[in-house]
């Protein structure tokens, strides 16, 4: 339930900021990919303290905590009618949305989930979510809003149902050095591919809307993409070893993003959705399989993932503008997103080739019963 919720909430959000910038608060294009890489550094910041702290505090106590205050800053969307307070709204909501997915995945994980049947269930929520939200937009663009704001609100009254797990305490550095390392290999392959993706993302909406898609129309694409990662999650993830699942997500990434600038109306984008549905279902899933399967302090380890993710949102608005601003047009960023993902794809396999390491399997001292 957390997971359906805060996806169809999220990718919500993610999806009609942008439009409700240029279209209703006459916000410059140029300045939404800054509201982008604000939100994105606040998750930056808050994925690599509380992956940590869910590890050092338990998991229950972070993902309640992140899940109500996500909600909170989530509705005060509803309030924001000027650019200035857009960008602190949504840098408060990335601070918030960084808090609890870190400790979710090992509290998942630890539960016995598979993480491609927990990363299924967060597609679904997009899928769904961002239909709702779409619909909801047709009518007034903040009640997309009230839309993510009333999942969220659910998935914070889910959190409360968790049942307590045993867990083993442990102590982790402040700067988890050696957990970076051990997993260097797949945070580089995933930032490169993602940071420039981010890229696309940060005026993907408007790309959309300027090629005559409506909000439900927008939101149909996005579900497309949504649910055809939940059916490749469901049919393959959990079959398939992690490194395996990387390399296909970033192949099939190269030829999603060199699809993009081909495209000549949203009937044309739509196959290009599964194909979407397929690289990120195998790379995200893949690196998040590795982490959870290769390192005991697993929620820090999903914490520095979803901080080199939050990164990426960083990185990517700035890849955008400065895109932009050379080339005033949508595709430069998608071809250099197609290029820098077979780059990618190289390296990983160079990398591998010189790094195999041993799963660790489940610690067996006596658990410490703690929340």
């Amino acid at each position: 339930m957390i997971q359906i919720t805060t996806g169809a909430a999220l990718l919500s959000v993610y999806t009609f900021v942008p439009i409700l910038a240029r279209e209703h608060l006459s916000v410059s294009e140029i300045y939404i990919p800054l509201i982008v890489g604000g939100e994105a550094t606040a998750a930056f910041i808050a994925s690599y303290i509380f992956g940590r702290a869910g590890d050092v505090y338990g998991r229950r106590m972070i993902i309640r905590a992140g899940l109500l205050l996500a909600t909170l800053s989530v509705s005060l969307l509803l309030v924001s009618s000027s650019l200035e307070t857009l960008f602190i709204v949504r840098v408060m909501n990335g601070f918030c949305v960084g808090i609890y997915p870190g400790a979710l995945a090992a509290y998942a994980y630890e539960s016995k989930i598979k993480m491609g049947r927990f990363a299924t269930w967060g597609a679904v929520g997009w899928g769904l979510g961002t239909l709702f939200a779409g619909y909801a937009a047709g009518f007034n663009i903040y009640y997309a809003f009230v839309v993510s704001t009333v999942f969220l609100a659910i998935a914070f009254l889910s959190a409360l149902t968790l049942p307590d797990i045993p867990r083993v305490s442990m102590r982790v550095p402040l700067f988890p050095i050696e957990t970076f390392k051990r997993n260097m290999h797949i945070y580089a392959a995933l930032f490169l591919r993602q940071s420039t993706a981010a890229a696309i993302w940060a005026l993907w909406p408007l790309f959309l809307f300027d090629l005559g898609a409506t909000t439900l129309t927008i939101a149909v694409v996005q579900a497309t993409n949504a649910l055809s990662q939940v059916v490749f999650m469901a049919l393959i993830t959990d079959r398939v070893e992690s490194k395996k699942l990387i390399a296909i997500g970033l192949i099939a990434s190269v030829v999603t993003f060199a699809w993009f600038p081909l495209a000549r109306n949203v009937l044309e984008i739509l196959p290009s959705q599964v194909l979407l549905g397929l690289s990120w279902a195998c790379l995200y899933v893949g690196s998040l399989k590795y982490v959870t399967e290769n390192n005991e302090d697993r929620s820090t380890a999903v914490g520095l993932l979803q901080s080199v993710l939050a990164l990426c949102g960083v990185i990517g608005p700035i890849l955008a503008t400065a895109l932009y601003l050379v080339w005033p047009e949508y595709w430069p960023a998608m071809i250099f997103a197609a290029a820098m993902s077979m780059v990618s794809f190289g390296l990983f396999r160079m990398s591998d080739r010189h790094k195999r390491e041993p799963k660790i399997v489940d610690n067996v001292d006596i658990p410490i019963k703690t929340s």
